[in-house]
């Protein structure tokens, strides 16, 4: 009884310099797809922090808790507004004497009551800060236009950026796995065609190849994700020594998510391109049966035309 385990590790022995040489490729494909991931991670924080300091500070007038939260409603409203946080002239006051590091209980409260509005990426800005002036229950703006505008266009160009190179790298990985697999196929069609010609069933020799290409998925991107690691760490090593946050460690579970998600996205492609490879070649190999057997019909009519005539010429 054929086993699939036993007929995957008997092709990789045949054409082990193949195996091999698509190993050293594709552990070179999943190392830069960890370190996509890795940068988009930190691409993200990193546009987040901008995006916190992307806020203005509206100050109002003094309201009942009522008033406060009908108003806060009607911020939520304001096309522009991505969340929102209200801060009472008494919890800024408490602010402002542990900042100077002085006792101002005794005077009288010179603040405001205020929130803490934080701008979406597509707002815009002029409009946004016409419309809150337009309240009646806001006093003053703190508000930084040019430089919101300039973080909102910033934050645009990366999604553009890493829409792109996820396509990109996507799009390469597809094309570098499809190759690997369809020439496979190719090199072996004497064997597939062989175990096609025994009886083999189509799903066995499919589920055979999608072995391997596990396999071959699971060495690549393990050791891909090693080399990955160590620039990970010299990566680090070398921000730390510049001294800045721009780049920060990935926690365990975050290496966990980075490696899991290049593998399933390799096992993913396998499979699909395995099968739609194998689906081609099979029928392929159909078509191709199919034409010879109406060739050989058309032979062996004419044969017997010519015979009749023959005959009946006799």
């Amino acid at each position: 009884m054929l086993n699939p385990i036993r007929e995957m590790f008997k092709n990789i022995s045949k054409e082990r310099s193949f195996f091999f040489s698509s190993l050293i490729s594709l552990i070179v494909v999943f190392a830069l797809i960890d370190m996509f991931i890795f940068t988009v991670f930190n691409i993200n924080e990193f546009r987040s922090k901008m995006e916190n300091s992307n806020q203005i500070i509206v100050y109002t007038k003094t309201m009942t808790e009522e008033e406060i939260n009908t108003f806060q409603g009607k911020l939520l409203k304001t096309q522009g507004v991505q969340t929102l946080k209200y801060e009472s002239k008494e919890i800024a006051l408490q602010k402002l004497e542990k900042e100077l590091n002085v006792d101002l209980s005794n005077e009288e409260n010179p603040l405001s009551d205020s929130f803490y509005v934080y701008v979406s990426k597509d707002a815009n800005i002029t409009k946004m800060k016409d419309t809150l002036l337009a309240y009646p229950e806001v006093e003053e703006l703190d508000m930084r236009t040019k430089e919101i505008e300039k973080t909102n266009k910033f934050s645009k160009n990366l999604d553009t950026v890493l829409l792109f190179g996820s396509v990109g790298l996507l799009v390469f990985g597809l094309v570098l796995i499809y190759n690997l697999t369809s020439f496979g196929i190719k090199a072996r069609r004497r064997d597939i065609i062989e175990l096609r010609d025994s009886g083999v069933s189509k799903v066995f020799i499919k589920f055979t190849y999608f072995l391997e290409g596990v396999l071959l998925i699971g060495l690549s991107s393990g050791l891909g994700f090693l080399i990955f690691s160590k620039l990970h760490s010299f990566i680090i090593q070398g921000i730390s020594i510049l001294n800045t946050n721009i780049i920060t460690k990935s926690t365990t579970s975050e290496l966990i998510s980075i490696f899991l998600m290049s593998f399933t996205l390799g096992v993913i492609i396998t499979f699909f391109v395995n099968f739609v490879a194998m689906n081609g070649y099979y029928r392929s190999k159909k078509d191709k049966s199919n034409v010879n057997v109406q060739k050989e019909e058309i032979i062996n009519s004419e044969k017997e035309i010519e015979n009749q005539e023959n005959q009946e010429n006799q």
